[in-house]
């Protein structure tokens, strides 16, 4: 678990340095479907989809006039739902992706494609409402505390300012404790941000 920790505060520090250099500052949030898949089961409809939401802070700078890189720091809840059953996860998660800007869109906007990686810290999770353990542990834990997904997508800027996209996640690490099996977040989300400082 302190392992963990110091990994969270460095990636944390990492991200506040690199805001040192911003030149755009924002707010974004999401809100969408979110699944938990398994590799393991020959059919993978062991879970069904629930509500993601995501919300948080972003930081920009330009690399050329169409480039960006970002990071940022937000709050995430992920899950899936089972036969009368519901998993809830919550995360503190810091992104890192670049975006470019396709094309100009009527002289006041500009399509653009974004692609990255989320890295996720587990803050509580519940399965039908009642907490379970977070952790390593294969007998008294339930989810791993650490998640790593990539995520792409698509939308488009006006004035600069305002936001809208759509972005797909897909977790590329096990969050389930057991290693007899498999558990990967994914998620679909529609994103609404606006950009201060451009």
């Amino acid at each position: 678990m302190k392992k963990s920790v110091k990994v969270l505060m460095i990636l944390l520090i990492g991200s506040l340095s690199f805001s040192a250099n911003a030149q755009i500052f924002g707010v974004k949030a999401g809100l969408g479907l979110s699944n938990i898949s398994s590799p393991d089961e020959v059919d993978n409809n062991t879970f069904g989809r629930a509500l993601g939401v995501k919300i948080g802070g972003t930081i920009e700078f330009d690399i050329t006039d169409d480039l960006y890189v970002g990071s940022g720091l937000g709050f995430a809840k992920k899950g899936a739902s089972t036969v009368g059953d519901t998993f809830n996860t919550f995360y503190l998660e810091i992104p890192l992706s670049a975006r470019y800007d396709i094309v100009e869109l009527g002289g006041s906007g500009y399509l653009y494609a974004l692609s990255g990686f989320n890295v996720g810290y587990m803050l509580a999770a519940n399965r039908g409402g009642t907490k379970v353990n977070i952790g390593s542990d294969p007998v008294n834990d339930f989810f791993k505390p650490f998640d790593l997904g990539l995520n792409f997508g698509v939308g488009v800027i006006f004035n600069e300012q305002i936001e809208i996209g759509l972005v797909t996640e897909f977790g590329l690490v096990n969050i389930y404790a057991n290693d007899l099996s498999t558990l990967r977040n994914s998620s679909l989300l529609v994103s609404f941000g606006y950009k201060f400082g451009m």
